[in-house]
């Protein structure tokens, strides 16, 4: 299981590092590719596990998987290919295609819908490049990353945390939700709500803290003066910490929170309906 910690950031650099020492030995007829190539773009590696510390690169001749390097046999066309500073990478989009059809279901949608947020591809552009370039296997990883992108999302945090509501069948959540009080007066910009049954999710990594404010000790406090407000209006907030996105446990208390509160709601409606009819 991937964790916020100093271990998984140091082998985010580790990987930078070791990318940019194989750029001078790379073949002549391979290309970085998946993480390696996401490094290159400047897009987000959203985690690095023990034992992934590796270069990948695609190349039309051979497979090899080394301690260090793995080489995935690959069709190299001259539109899924470019250089970038003197670096050979799959293009942008390609390299999207290949993340989801190889790796797990939330990393690839997080590096999607950064690559959408940051405006380095349309949803509509990768849909296209998919249906140009089929695979004959994985398929269905790859439908399933496109069924799930959204670049309303702002961090890798999001996107993870938005197929876990997939995955444990979760509904109602949408990103980035603006919460007002019964007068009309904004609260807050929540990561995720569900507004019929007044229930939100707010990723709570430590760097929130320090965002717009060199004070993180203000910041939480204006972090937690606003969870009141949200409380006082009938809202159930949930703090999601990034080791929460890997275990079951919170998102199950959710779905939880959401069926006693669907429930309530059905309970008053129907009560409401012979009173309004009384009337």
């Amino acid at each position: 299981m991937p964790h916020e910690t100093a271990g998984m950031l140091k082998r985010g650099e580790d990987l930078r590092i070791l990318v940019r020492s194989f750029v001078p030995d790379l073949p002549h007829d391979a290309v970085f590719s998946h993480r390696s190539a996401l490094l290159v773009h400047g897009l987000p590696v959203p985690y690095v596990d023990k034992g992934e510390v590796y270069v990948e690169v695609a190349s039309p001749r051979s497979s090899v998987r080394q301690r260090d390097l793995v080489v995935r046999r690959r069709a190299l066309q001259p539109d899924t290919v470019e250089i970038v500073e003197g670096i050979p990478v799959t293009t942008v989009v390609q390299t999207l295609l290949d993340v989801a059809r190889d790796c797990p279901l939330a990393f690839a949608v997080a590096v999607a819908d950064a690559a959408v947020h940051l405006g380095r591809v349309t949803l509509e552009e990768f849909r296209a490049h998919q249906a140009a370039h089929p695979v004959r296997t994985r398929q269905s990883r790859i439908t399933a990353v496109l069924e799930n992108i959204d670049g309303r999302r702002e961090t890798v945090a999001e996107s993870i945390c938005a197929v876990r509501f997939v995955e444990y069948s979760i509904p109602g959540f949408e990103p980035q939700l603006v919460v007002c009080d019964a007068d009309g007066r904004f609260l807050a910009r929540s990561d995720f709500g569900n507004e019929a049954v007044k229930v939100i999710a707010e990723f709570d990594g430590a760097g929130k803290y320090y965002i717009d404010d060199g004070d993180p000790h203000r910041a939480f406090e204006r972090e937690r003066k606003r969870e009141y407000a949200l409380r006082n209006e009938g809202w159930m907030v949930f703090r999601i910490r990034w080791a929460d996105l890997f275990s079951a446990d919170l998102f199950l208390r959710i779905k939880e929170a959401v069926r006693i509160r669907e429930t309530e709601i059905a309970a008053r409606d129907r009560l409401a309906g012979p009173m309004q009819g009384a009337q």
